[in-house]
């Protein structure tokens, strides 16, 4: 019998790996890797396409293209989708990245077979309708008007100028502008030149069975008769800013954004996880040494966070919070102070002890259940990373030492390569 009057020992996480995928090949070439776990009778189909906003001739031709897919297609309007979708219990999700778009679609096992032709029709044979693309164009625009009242997206639109240049897919802005140029035969070419087999790859996850791989099969796994077009192959220069502050004044502004980042080795990089996990002592967590200094002793702001973030064709680290205007300078010396500790310093055992038993229990979340893992594999699928990632992130989890952290510190966190972005009144 259970003891409740004690409580329960704890320890160390053991190993944790990744669950492998069943990776197929459909018969047009398209890889499918089927995740097939859980007990619920319940799935979740993510197509991908590796094509997203740096591949687009056209700013904001990929969202737009990937938004309006559930607007209408061959013999279905958006009204149509969103009630067939509804009386089977199945919801669909789309969104864009630098890099690839995405469609995803959870439903009941029992409705497989009836939702995933809707899908394929969605992908497709869309319509882009006059009205909704209208409409689309219209809630678009006033959305970025708000967002550019903000000091957030204000401050992110100089930081991201400055690391990468206001010309890269990774520093342009969006601007209304754009809105009104945006053609809906922007989106058929978009769509016609990467929508289509040779750019796409499907993982399932949840209860899987054979016969709703053989559907997928069915659905996804046909050659397309339209010609693929060979797309001209994207090279834009990074340009890095002189300028390593820069202050947008945004009067009347309540509160000051503020961005303090630098670029950082990619995640091919055998430091890369080690950097990571140097971050998270940094402010990757809510125990972090930024929030316990700038938040808790401080008082300069409510929240603080650093992240380190790696893209296809670069990385950046960045430490993200917003404060009062007459605390922006102390709170930037602040951030810099602290991470010179991290030069100067070795990470005490205690702290370092319990920076490993967070990032093991996220770990340990990231492999909770067939869609968290669903997500794992469309991580390391999008940025062309092998399946052994996780596995070698959990064991340099686990053996790093304080002098490690240390010499990653002093080898990449030098003050003058940094760039701090400041929005709000002056």
């Amino acid at each position: 019998m259970l003891d409740r009057k004690t409580e329960p020992e704890i320890h160390d996480f053991d190993l944790l790996t990744l669950p492998k995928a069943d990776c197929r090949i459909l018969p047009n070439g398209v890889p499918l890797y089927v995740i097939d776990m859980g007990d619920q009778e319940v799935n979740r189909i993510d197509i991908m396409f590796n094509a997203g906003r740096y591949e687009q001739n056209v700013p904001l031709a990929a969202e737009a293209a990937n938004a309006m897919l559930r607007e209408g297609c061959r013999g279905l309007t958006s009204v149509d989708i969103a009630e067939k979708l509804d009386f089977y219990g199945a919801w669909l999700q789309s969104s864009v990245s630098y890099h690839n778009s995405y469609m995803t679609l959870y439903s009941l096992n029992r409705s497989f077979g009836e939702v995933l032709p809707i899908l394929e029709s969605v992908i497709y044979e869309p319509m882009f309708p006059e009205k909704e693309f209208r409409t689309y164009i219209e809630r678009s625009k006033q959305r970025l008007l708000v967002e550019q009242e903000k000091v957030q997206t204000l401050v992110n639109r100089e930081f991201f100028g400055q690391l990468f240049g206001k010309d890269h897919p990774y520093g342009r802005p969006v601007e209304v502008e754009d809105y009104d140029r945006l053609t809906i035969e922007d989106l058929k070419i978009y769509h016609r030149d990467f929508y289509c087999p040779e750019h796409c790859k499907i993982v399932i996850s949840g209860k899987v069975t054979e016969s709703m791989i053989d559907r997928v099969s069915d659905c996804f796994g046909q050659k397309r008769e339209s010609p693929v077009i060979k797309s001209e192959q994207k090279n834009y220069p990074i340009v890095r800013s002189k300028e390593h502050f820069r202050y947008f004044e945004k009067p009347g502004a309540l509160q000051s954004a503020v961005r303090i980042g630098m670029p950082v080795i990619s995640r091919t990089h055998p430091d890369y996880m080690k950097l990571r996990i140097l971050n998270t002592v940094l402010g990757g967590y809510f125990g972090s040494r930024l929030m316990l200094n700038i938040r808790e002793d401080k008082g300069f702001t409510y929240g603080i966070s650093s992240s380190v973030i790696g893209l296809k064709e670069d990385a950046y680290l960045s430490v993200s919070t917003q404060t009062g205007t007459e605390y922006v300078q102390p709170l930037i010396e602040e951030v810099f102070n602290e991470i010179e500790r991290l030069r100067e310093e070795k990470v005490p055992e205690e702290e370092l002890k319990m920076v490993k038993s967070y990032l093991s229990g996220e770990l340990a979340r990231i492999f909770d259940g067939p869609f968290s893992i669903c997500d794992a594999y469309i991580s390391l699928i999008a940025n062309q990373l092998d399946f052994e990632y996780y596995d070698r992130q959990f064991m340099m989890v686990q053996s790093i030492t304080a002098e490690e952290l240390q010499e990653v510190a002093c080898k990449y966190f030098v003050r003058d390569k940094f760039y701090t972005s400041v929005a709000g009144q002056m």
